[in-house]
């Protein structure tokens, strides 16, 4: 969020046609001009993500240069089939980057609309190229993306010459790809992979036609701070309107989630339990959930009102010895006027299952909690993404909480890290902004694990002597419920991996065990 850019270069001029109207520039240019009779350049929602692939190697660069620099975020006039980044617009921000695991993304085009709903910049020239050749292979590798470091921007925000301005980016796809005729039909020779990002090579034959950025094979070996060499080029951009202020304050009257909590968009992802993954993948629908662990003053304001029973102050856990239970009490949060920004944690499922029906909630279950956990379909291993833990991610086993426990158990202690990250239990919520999952919601990893509505599953197998078929069932255990994302005593990569679970008896009360509620939008 800090610093402002100037956007000094212009990417063409472009015409825009007449469909401005109102105030809000964006929400015009959406409804302009058709193309053939069909409304095909207006700003839909498959457009709000264009493919930027057929964009001239020039200008892609010239905006990899501004997001790589990171003193802003990036200003353009967008109105679905056309583009140009905004002349010395300047917009408070900053993008950071995140790296996943490589994925290839293969898709075909065999129509016109499909390359207006998908490449709308650049899809007019495109068309010739589909008739000619029938069909248009795209072939992707992702390894990244450069996130805004913010939600909305609103015009009252802008700075500079900011008239023209529509979006901004709010992210930015990176990876390699390579757009030819179905099939890569004979394309010319000396047509390979660009060397760079920005730097695409196109050529034509006479039955043959590539665009190709970025090489593939040089995918694998990036980071979590930057895109792998020859791997970087800009493939799909996300862009938001820019708001007008009393259009924001509108919606946030209006929003969907309650305040505090954020909306997480659904979708269909295959589980990290083994079991789950042999029986295919699992839809979740769109649901709000709380930006931070719930905190100790929170639930003392549910305990006062008479819904809530107090948060209790020893822990409770059979399997603990009664030594660590004495040593653990000492790290419940009961006291709100000291520890009333920590979350609440020694409270059983019962009361956290309590508290969120008060609000007018639920508990997540454990595949909402893992959605948003990895990002959506981006499978994060951490909600920050690839970078293994660290005292300024997560709030985990450092070595603080190490020579806590060791003092006091006299006993060697394992630590996750070797730095110090500030709390030997709790931190306050939120503490860990760079560790924030997508959405910024913060602590997925680490501070203390958290209650979901989830049961213990177990399975069973069953024979069908009619149909002669082996059957699996499963049962859920009423006694035990899922916990998600690690906690303060996590002294083990695994424990804080977004798709990390243990399993705790409902009348459990642990030092490193809270929750956060999810609420139906």
């Amino acid at each position: 969020m800090r610093g402002w850019v100037t956007l000094a270069a212009v990417l063409g001029a472009m015409s825009f046609g007449t469909g401005c109207r109102g105030r809000n520039l964006a929400a015009g240019l959406a409804s302009t001009p058709t193309v053939e009779g069909q409304a095909r350049c207006g700003v839909s929602r498959s457009q709000a993500r264009p493919l930027i692939i057929e964009w001239p190697s020039s200008d892609r660069g010239a905006l990899e240069g501004l997001v790589e620099r990171g003193a802003g975020l990036v200003a353009v006039r967008y109105a679905g089939c056309e583009m140009e980044l905004v002349r010395r617009c300047e917009v408070a921000g900053s993008y950071r980057y995140t790296g996943v695991e490589p994925k290839r993304d293969d898709q075909m085009f065999r129509s016109a609309d499909e390359l207006y709903a998908k490449i709308p910049l650049g899809a007019a020239q495109l068309e010739a190229e589909l008739e000619r050749h029938g069909a248009l292979a795209l072939e992707m590798t992702v390894v990244g993306h450069y996130e805004a470091a913010r939600e909305q921007v609103t015009r009252a925000e802008l700075r500079g010459e900011c008239e023209r301005a529509t979006h901004v980016i709010a992210m930015v796809t990176v990876g390699a790809f390579k757009l030819s005729t179905a099939g890569g039909a004979e394309v010319s020779a000396g047509a390979g992979i660009a060397g760079g990002a920005g730097g695409g090579v196109s050529s034509t034959a006479e039955r043959g036609f590539e665009r190709s950025d970025g090489d593939p094979g040089r995918c694998g070996g990036g980071g979590d701070s930057a895109p792998p060499e020859r791997c970087g080029a800009l493939l799909r951009l996300e862009v938001e309107p820019i708001r007008e202020p009393d259009e924001v304050a509108a919606q946030r009257e209006q929003r969907p989630c309650p305040r505090g909590s954020v909306l997480v968009e659904g979708g269909r992802f295959r589980p990290s339990t083994a079991s789950e993954r042999s029986s295919g993948s699992v839809a979740v629908a769109d649901f709000c959930l709380d930006v931070d662990e719930v905190s100790v003053a929170a639930y003392a304001g549910c305990a006062d009102d008479g819904p809530c029973s107090a948060a209790p102050t020893t822990v409770q856990a059979e399997e603990l010895p009664p030594r660590a239970r004495v040593e653990q009490s000492k790290l419940c949060n009961g006291d709100r006027r000291v520890r009333g920004k920590h979350p609440v944690n020694c409270v059983t499922w019962h009361q956290a299952e309590a508290f969120c029906r008060h609000r007018g909630g639920r508990l997540p279950s454990e595949h909402e909690w893992e959605w948003a956990a990895r990002g959506g379909d981006q499978e994060r291993s951490y909600p920050w993404g690839e970078e293994e833990p660290g005292p300024r991610l997560v709030n985990a086993c450092g070595r603080e909480c190490a020579r806590h426990f060791e003092e006091a158990h006299s006993e060697a202690w394992p630590s996750l890290f070797a730095g110090s990250d500030g709390a030997v239990g709790t931190a306050k919520v939120g503490s860990f902004p760079r560790g924030a999952g997508r959405g910024r919601v913060n602590d997925l990893a680490g501070n203390v694990w958290e209650w979901t509505s989830s049961p213990e599953i177990t399975f069973r197998m069953e024979v069908d002597e009619t149909a002669g078929q082996t059957v699996v069932g499963v049962t859920p255990v009423t006694g035990n419920r899922v916990v998600r994302g690690g906690g303060f005593l996590s002294d083990e990569n695994e424990d804080v991996r977004s798709g990390a679970r243990a399993l705790r008896n409902l009348k459990e009360r642990r030092a490193d065990l809270g929750f956060r509620c999810a609420f139906d939008p």
